[in-house]
């Protein structure tokens, strides 16, 4: 089997156990939550590839994996956490919320909780709207630009940093009239500095990457 199937591993010394993290939220279950990652990946690729298809990550769009990558987080700790849960209303936010916070743990906007977001960029990372409270940047990399196909990367972490950001650690660019953009709220470097400050995880190795082409 070739090496873009294999199964990562995280790295001992890139989690910090004195990260401030919110709601009694554990690295150990963070920790979990990655390896059930790894494992899904994994063996989904093996049985894709088995079959003749490509990998995930070659299969769907890149926004796609990336919302993916984010379900998975999400889901993982939801499984793991004794504190934390998936927000069990749909298209709700935050994506994790305190258990027992909310009426049957559904919050549409809710104040308390964490939002999650998993993108391959070290910076940039952007949402639909300013998100006043803890933030989760689940901070991969995926290998599609290796040739051939089989000796890419398989795909990992590289960072895990979690923040409370307020509103003036984002910036809104909404539309005009009569546009169809989709309105984007882009974290500013006063945010990007307190989340590099909270690493939950940070592969030793790390080091910023080139923007993806894709």
């Amino acid at each position: 089997m070739s090496r873009y199937v294999d199964r990562p591993t995280l790295h001992p010394r890139g989690f910090n156990e004195s990260v401030a993290l919110p709601y009694g939220l554990r690295v150990s279950e963070i920790k979990a939550a990655l390896d059930d990652i790894y494992d899904f990946l994994h063996n989904i690729n093996r049985f894709l590839i088995d079959r003749g298809w490509d990998r995930l990550e070659e299969t769907l769009s890149a926004a796609t994996f990336s919302g993916v990558m984010s379900e998975l987080f999400v889901e993982g700790v939801s499984k793991r956490s004794s504190t934390v849960i998936k927000n069990a209303y749909h298209n709700g936010r935050p994506d994790l919320v305190p258990i027992g916070y909310y009426e049957n743990d559904a919050a549409h906007r809710g104040g308390e909780g964490i939002e999650v977001k998993a993108s391959r960029w070290s910076n940039g990372w952007q949402g639909h709207n300013i998100e006043d409270g803890w933030i989760m940047i689940c901070q991969y990399y995926v290998d599609l630009g290796t040739s051939p196909v089989e000796h890419r990367a398989p795909t990992c972490f590289d960072r895990i940093l979690c923040a409370k950001l307020e509103e003036a650690d984002w910036s809104y660019s909404g539309r005009r009239e009569g546009s169809r953009r989709t309105p984007t709220a882009s974290i500013k470097r006063s945010g990007v500095t307190k989340l590099e400050a909270n690493a939950v995880y940070a592969d030793p190795s790390y080091k910023p990457r080139p923007k993806p082409k894709r």
